[in-house]
């Protein structure tokens, strides 16, 4: 596995969740948790769980306890942005020492049933990336059908823009 093609993966996962998060500009706060029918009940919900998965499994790798927030927190959206800017420094400063043997290695875990399992890295962190896309999508979509889109989101239109740059 390559270490340098995990730091691009998540350079578009934070380009990607920018877009998102420029749709929200302007807000309301009863917009942001008002319930939409996703799984996790609202932009706010849908968000913060990407947030939490992403903060969460970051821990793991580290060897770390995570805990488990509740869904509505952070409970506004610049509490959101703020602590997501926060959990994005984290991530980056940890994908910026990581060598290629390092994904390698195996990650050792407890599950919530308390059973351990163990992954390699690169597994887990391709596994984290996936779900961010899987819920960026929900969000877009509930983004959408309130007139907020946040344009569109495929990893091609971030190359582009990052090759024009």
């Amino acid at each position: 596995m390559n270490a340098d093609y995990f730091r691009s993966v998540w350079d578009y996962c934070y380009w990607a969740r920018d877009r998102l998060l420029a749709a929200t500009e302007g807000m309301s706060e009863e917009e942001y948790a008002q319930p939409n029918g996703f799984v996790y009940g609202s932009i706010r919900g849908i968000l913060a769980h990407a947030l939490w998965g992403e903060a969460m499994w970051l821990t793991r790798w580290k060897g770390e306890a995570p805990t488990m927030p509740g869904e509505s927190d952070p409970p506004t959206l610049a509490e959101l942005k703020k602590r997501w800017g926060e959990e994005e420094a984290k991530m980056r400063a940890f994908l910026a020492g990581l060598s290629d043997g390092d994904l390698a290695a195996d990650v050792k875990l407890r599950r919530r049933d308390g059973t351990e399992a163990s992954w390699p890295l690169w597994q887990l962190v391709a596994h984290v990336a996936n779900h961010t896309t899987q819920h960026r999508s929900e969000a877009a979509e509930a983004l959408t059908l309130i007139g907020r889109s946040p344009g569109n989101l495929d990893m091609l239109f971030y190359f582009a823009e990052k090759n024009q740059g």
